[in-house]
């Protein structure tokens, strides 16, 4: 445990948070939570976008007992339309559409009766086609072949590590066409004999299911390239068919997407893509961008605040009240 955990998990059991929640919100604010993985099984999702099952239903019962837990459609309606959000206002996302999302994540929202937007890759969910980002890091975990890693992705060999080379590999895929990415992942499979990786996406049933309670279904693309590596024929491929394909599956418009890996900085989203997005129907985007909800903001390029287990509940609880005060210093509010 770090030094800073360590003055987290302090602050947090002599009940800093409950102090710090006793503020006043900058009027319009809300904060956005980026899940990925919610799961006790380490093998498929790196630990930083992973959520043990114990501790997300930990942090619902912290949001359900004390925030206003808002669809991530009111956010943006009330962001358009200059109308106040309820005070404490968090809204709760999930990226790529694993399949713990129906069955660890969704119960524990049921039960607490909390909205949530899962963003789903289509093509994954929708064909059975390969999830790369997950179906690698699987693959490294059954075996981390230096010598075949830098003979097929042309990257240095990376030096140790599941999760240094898995971010070698995605960092040398980001960058291609999704074509050549296709192909050089066919030949790491071929070569690499990892034997059988399983889906570890929702389906469709699993999908209309949730629809009946408070969740919607948002795009995460296709196939989950960096879009603004795409060339603007590709890019907007990617925008427009998942959300089509997305919509005609479930019977429900689909309006919301997450930009994958849509930070600033790596420059994985740009003003091209924003209005690529807009031009395909497109009513909010959420970026990986960290930051909380302020009046006025870009609706097509909203900001989120990641979630992982690293830190467990006292980061948690600590880092939403942190995003809080930052909307009031952005407002200009007597902190």
């Amino acid at each position: 445990m770090s030094f800073k955990q360590v003055v987290e998990q302090q602050l947090y059991s002599i009940g800093a948070p409950a102090i710090l929640r006793m503020r006043a919100d900058a009027s319009g604010s809300a904060v956005v939570l980026a899940y990925h993985a919610v799961s006790d099984d380490p093998c498929y999702s790196l630990p930083g976008i992973r959520v043990t099952c114990e501790l997300f239903k930990r942090q619902m019962k912290h949001l359900a007992d004390h925030y206003s837990v808002v669809s991530l459609d009111e956010v943006a309606n009330a962001i358009r339309a200059g109308d106040p959000l309820p005070e404490r206002s968090v809204a709760v996302t999930f990226d790529d559409g694993y399949e713990d999302n129906f069955t660890n994540a969704f119960p524990v929202l049921a039960a607490h009766d909390l909205p949530a937007t899962i963003f789903a890759t289509s093509a994954p969910v929708l064909t059975g086609a390969r999830f790369w980002v997950a179906w690698l890091y699987e693959a490294l975990l059954r075996k981390v072949d230096a010598g075949l890693i830098a003979e097929v992705f042309g990257i240095a060999p990376p030096e140790s590590g599941v999760e240094q080379a898995f971010n070698a590999i995605s960092g040398r895929l980001n960058y291609c066409s999704i074509e050549d990415r296709d192909a050089l992942l066919d030949e790491f499979e071929a070569r690499g004999a990892f034997g059988d990786i399983p889906s570890r996406v929702v389906n469709v049933d699993q999908m209309r299911e949730m629809l009946q309670r408070r969740i919607s279904i948002g795009s995460h693309t296709v196939s989950h390239p960096i879009l603004a590596n795409l060339s603007p024929e590709s890019r907007n491929a990617e925008l427009r068919q998942s959300r089509d394909d997305l919509s005609a599956a479930l019977g429900v418009e689909v309006a919301t997407i997450a930009y994958p890996n849509g930070r600033a900085i790596p420059h994985n989203f740009d003003n091209d893509t924003i209005t690529a997005a807009s031009d395909a129907g497109y009513q909010c985007a959420v970026t990986s961008k960290r930051g909380p909800i302020l009046p006025g903001a870009n609706v097509l390029a909203l900001p989120r605040l990641g979630v992982s287990q690293v830190g467990g509940m006292a980061k948690f609880a600590l880092t939403l009240e942190r995003f809080r005060l930052r909307a009031r210093r952005a407002s200009g509010a007597f902190i």
